[in-house]
C-alpha cells in the first residue's frame, strides 16, 4: 500500500490551474492516481480497499435514483454498516481515474493549416480526433478524451479507466450535506458537511486496490497555511474578448436568470407537500437553484469590480502589444475572425437559451435520444458517433431511466407551458418553425390554448414509462418513425432542422478553433515579454492550484485599521470580514434560527454527550469549513485540499460570491474557494453514526491516551503556522 505524502514546498497564492507536466511551482504532487473524476466532480481515494471520498452535492443523482418514498436516502441519509450494505450505483454515474496523457497536438491538427477554416477545419479536426480515440478505447472500461489546451494551441489525449462497480458507503441528510439550502450557495460563513464516501469495485467484485491514496491530517488547517488543490476544474473563459464578456453579462445572464428564476419557482411549488415530486425534483432543483444564485452572484461580482472595465482594458494592453509584433496581421486576422463568430453568436443567442432549457425537460430529451440510438444502430459499430457504440447502449439506458425517474408530468406541464410563454417573446428572427408547427402556436396563443395542447401531448405519450423506453432501445429506425408517440413524432419531424443546426455550429466553431488559438498565443507572448507564465483556462482535465488559508478581505481589514490608527474597536468589528473557518460553535449559534438551519436530533444529541470528542479542545475548536485563495471553478468540487505534507485537510465544494467572477478574471484578493474540513466527517462518522469500522479504515485508532490518525496523535486545535506537525521530519 502506497500513501500519497510527497513534501511540499511553500509557494505563494497565485493565479493558475496548472497541468502536472507544467510544473508548478513546488518539487513534489499529490500523485495523479489518488485523485478522480466523479460524474461531473472530483474525489480522492482515502484507503486502500477503494474508498473515495466526494462531494454529497456530487452524488444527488445516484441518491435520488436508489431512493424511494419508504427509504428516502436524500432526506435521511445512508450508511452501510458492512460491504455487503453498500448501494450500487446506476451505470450511468461514473467514478475514473487517468492512467496517462499523452500530447498528440501534431496528430490532431495533420493536414490543417491556416487556410483551413471554418466546418472544414472543425470536421478535419473532429476526423483526426476520432481517430485517435478509435486507437486508443481498445481495452473493457478504458475510456479516452482529446481535449485541447489553450484554445487549441495544443491537444492532450487523456486515457480514464472507469471502474467496473461504484457503491454507495455514507452520506449525510441533504439537511446536513447542504445545510442552509439553496440560499446559502456562494455565501460565507458556511456550514456544510458536503462530504460523501463511495467504494469502487473491480469487474469480478472484488474491491479496488488503489496504488496511491491520501491520509488524513491529524491537524485543522491554520490561519495562514499554505494548501494545495487537485481536481478536474470545469471551464473558464479568462482569456476573452470584451465583446463576448460583455455579451455575457448584459444578455446571456440576465436572461438565463429571467428563465432560472420562472422554472425554479414552479419546481419549489410543486414540490411543497409532495414528497412523490419532492423526491423526483430534488436534483434539478438543487442544480437550478446552484445555477440561479451563480448568476446573480456573478452580475453582482461584475457591478461590485467594474469587470467590463477590467476585461477592456486586458484587451487593449494585448491590442498595443499586437500593433509592436512582427506578427501583427496574422494576430489582427485572428481578432477579426473572433469577432465575426461573436457576432453571429449574439443574433442567435435568445433561440439557443430558449433550446438549451428546452432540452432539459425529460420527455423531449428522452424521445430525441431514442432516435439519435436508432440511426446509430442502423450502422457498423465502428461507424457509429462516439457514446452510441454497443458498448454505451447500458450507459444510454441508464441515463434514460435516470431521466424517466426524474420525471412528473403535472410538473413538466407546468415547465413547458411557462417555456413557451417565453418563446413568444422571441425575436421574430430567432424563432424556431418546427416549434411552432408542433405546438400549433401563433399570435393567437393565450396559455390556455397552450396548456390544452401541452396536456393533450402528455397525455397521449408513453415515454414516462421505463418499461415503453426501454423497448423503444431496440426499436428499429423505420418502426421509430412510424410510431405515433407525440413525443417521438417531435423528434423525427425536427431532426433535419437540428441536423442544420449542427452543421451551422461545426462552421462556427471551426471560425473559432482558428481564431482563438491565434488569439492565445498572442496572450501567451504578451505574458513571456513581461516575464510571466499564462495559465491556461480550466477545461476538465487534472490540474493543480496553490493557496493558502486565509479570510475574505471586505470593508476595512486589519492591517488598514493599525495604520489608521483611528478605528474603535466597535468599529473594527463591524467591518471585519467573517474568519477563514467556521467551527462546531459557529454552527449551534445558528442551529434553529431558521428552517433552513435546522439539524437533525442525533446531531443534537451528539454534541450533548461528546462535544467535540478527541477531535478538538472544544466545539470552539472543531472546523467545520474553511476558506483559501487556491485557484479553482465549477468542477473544482470535491477537489481534494492538501497541506504541505501531503495530508488531506479538506475538499472544496463551493466558492464565494466574489470568486464567482474569477472565470472571467482572477484576482487573489477576492478569490476564496470554501472547502469541507476533513473533521466534520471524522465528527459525524465517530460521534453521530458511530460508524467504527469506517473510521478504521480512514486510518482513526481511539484508546485511553487519546486519539490519532495513521499512528499520529491528533492535534485537538487549529495549528499555527510554524507548528511542529507541519514541517516534523519523517
Amino acid at each position: 500500500m502506497v500513501m500519497s505524502m510527497g513534501l511540499f514546498c511553500s509557494a505563494q497564492a497565485a493565479e493558475g490551474l496548472w497541468l502536472p507536466e507544467q510544473q508548478p511551482d513546488w518539487p513534489i504532487q499529490p500523485h495523479g492516481s489518488a485523485v478522480l473524476k466523479v460524474g461531473g466532480c472530483t474525489g480522492t481515494f482515502v484507503s486502500p480497499d477503494g474508498l473515495v471520498l466526494t462531494n454529497h452535492h456530487c452524488i444527488l443523482d445516484l441518491l435520488q435514483y436508489r431512493s424511494t418514498l419508504e427509504n428516502n436516502y436524500l432526506s435521511l441519509g445512508f450508511l452501510a454498516i458492512n460491504r455487503e450494505l453498500e448501494l450500487l450505483a446506476p451505470p450511468d454515474f461514473t467514478v475514473s481515474q487517468t492512467l496517462e496523457r499523452t500530447d498528440v497536438t501534431g496528430q490532431v491538427l495533420q493536414g490543417v493549416s491556416d487556410r483551413t477554416t471554418g466546418s472544414a477545419r472543425f470536421n478535419l479536426i473532429a476526423r483526426n480526433r476520432n481517430e485517435i480515440l478509435r486507437q486508443c478505447e481498445t481495452e473493457r472500461d478504458v475510456s479516452c478524451r482529446v481535449v485541447e489546451h489553450y484554445d487549441g494551441q495544443g491537444y492532450l489525449l487523456v486515457r480514464d479507466q472507469n471502474f467496473a462497480q461504484v457503491k454507495l458507503v455514507w452520506a449525510p441528510p441533504v439537511n446536513v450535506g447542504h445545510f442552509g439550502g439553496l440560499e446559502d450557495n456562494w455565501q460565507w460563513p458556511r456550514h456544510s458537511a458536503d462530504l460523501a464516501l463511495l467504494r469502487v469495485y473491480n469487474a469480478d467484485g472484488s474491491v479496488y486496490t488503489p496504488s496511491h491514496w491520501l491520509p488524513l491530517s491529524p491537524a485543522a488547517p491554520a490561519d495562514g497555511e499554505p494548501v494545495y488543490v487537485a481536481g478536474f476544474p470545469g471551464i473558464t473563459q479568462r482569456y476573452r474578448l470584451q465583446q463576448e464578456a460583455d455579451m455575457a453579462f448584459n444578455e446571456f445572464y440576465p436572461n438565463l436568470i429571467q428563465y432560472s428564476e420562472r422554472w425554479l419557482a414552479l419546481i419549489q411549488t410543486a414540490m411543497e407537500n409532495n414528497p412523490d415530486i419532492a423526491l423526483r425534483y430534488i436534483p434539478t432543483l438543487v442544480r437550478q437553484g446552484n445555477r440561479l444564485q451563480n448568476l446573480v452572484g456573478m452580475l453582482a461580482a461584475v457591478d461590485k469590480y467594474g469587470a467590463s472595465d477590467l476585461l477592456a482594458a486586458q484587451e487593449r494592453e494585448l491590442r498595443d502589444w499586437i500593433a509592436t509584433t512582427p506578427d501583427k496581421d496574422r494576430f489582427n486576422t485572428a481578432l477579426r475572425q473572433t469577432e465575426s463568430a461573436l457576432e453571429f453568436r449574439q443574433a442567435t443567442l435568445q433561440r439557443q437559451l430558449w433550446w438549451n432549457f428546452f432540452q432539459e425537460l425529460q420527455l423531449p430529451l428522452v424521445a430525441q435520444r431514442l432516435y439519435r440510438l436508432a440511426e446509430e444502430s442502423e450502422r457498423a459499430d465502428a461507424n457509429r458517433t462516439r457514446g452510441f457504440q454497443v458498448q454505451q447502449v447500458p450507459a444510454i439506458r441508464s441515463q434514460l431511466i435516470s431521466q424517466v425517474r426524474q420525471f412528473a408530468p403535472e410538473v413538466e406541464i407546468k415547465l413547458l407551458v411557462e417555456l413557451l410563454m417565453l418563446y413568444q417573446e422571441l425575436p421574430e428572427a430567432q424563432r424556431i418553425p418546427f416549434i411552432e408547427t408542433f405546438f400549433g402556436l401563433d399570435s393567437s396563443s393565450t396559455r390556455e390554448s397552450i396548456l390544452q395542447r401541452v396536456q393533450v401531448i402528455y397525455t397521449n405519450t408513453a415515454l414516462g414509462d421505463s418499461a415503453v423506453v426501454e423497448a423503444l432501445m431496440k426499436t428499429s429506425l423505420a418502426d421509430f418513425r412510424r410510431n405515433s408517440d407525440p413525443w417521438i413524432q417531435f423528434a423525427v419531424m425536427s431532426a433535419e432542422q437540428r441536423l442544420q443546426w449542427d452543421l451551422q455550429e461545426r462552421e462556427l466553431r471551426g471560425l473559432e478553433q482558428q481564431g482563438r488559438s491565434v488569439l492565445m498565443e498572442a496572450f501567451r507572448r504578451h505574458a513571456r515579454s513581461k516575464g510571466a507564465r499564462l495559465p491556461d483556462n480550466a477545461n476538465r482535465t487534472f490540474r493543480l492550484s496553490a493557496g493558502h488559508v486565509a479570510a475574505e478581505q471586505t470593508g476595512v481589514t486589519t492591517s488598514e485599521a493599525n495604520a489608521q490608527d483611528t478605528l474603535d474597536n466597535e468599529v473594527l468589528a463591524e467591518h471585519q470580514a467573517p474568519a477563514a473557518r467556521t467551527t462546531l460553535k459557529t454552527l449551534l449559534a445558528i442551529a434553529g434560527t431558521e428552517d433552513r438551519y435546522e439539524l437533525p436530533f442525533n446531531m443534537h444529541a451528539a454534541v450533548a454527550v461528546h462535544g467535540a470528542g478527541c477531535l478538538a479542545e472544544s466545539a470552539e475548536q472543531l472546523t467545520l469549513n474553511f476558506l483559501s485563495t487556491a485557484d479553482g471553478t465549477g468542477g473544482s468540487s470535491g477537489s481534494p485540499t492538501v497541506n504541505k505534507r501531503g495530508e488531506l485537510i479538506g475538499l472544496v465544494f463551493d466558492s464565494t460570491t466574489d470568486a464567482i467572477l474569477s472565470d472571467w478574471h482572477f484576482d487573489e484578493s477576492r478569490h476564496r474557494l470554501i472547502h469541507a474540513d476533513v473533521r466534520y466527517i471524522l465528527w459525524l462518522l465517530r460521534y453521530v453514526y458511530q460508524a467504527h469500522e469506517l473510521m478504521a479504515e480512514l486510518g482513526f485508532e481511539e484508546n485511553a491516551d487519546g486519539c490519532s490518525l495513521n499512528g499520529q496523535p491528533i492535534i485537538p486545535r487549529p495549528a499555527r503556522v510554524d507548528d511542529f506537525h507541519q514541517d516534523r521530519e519523517e
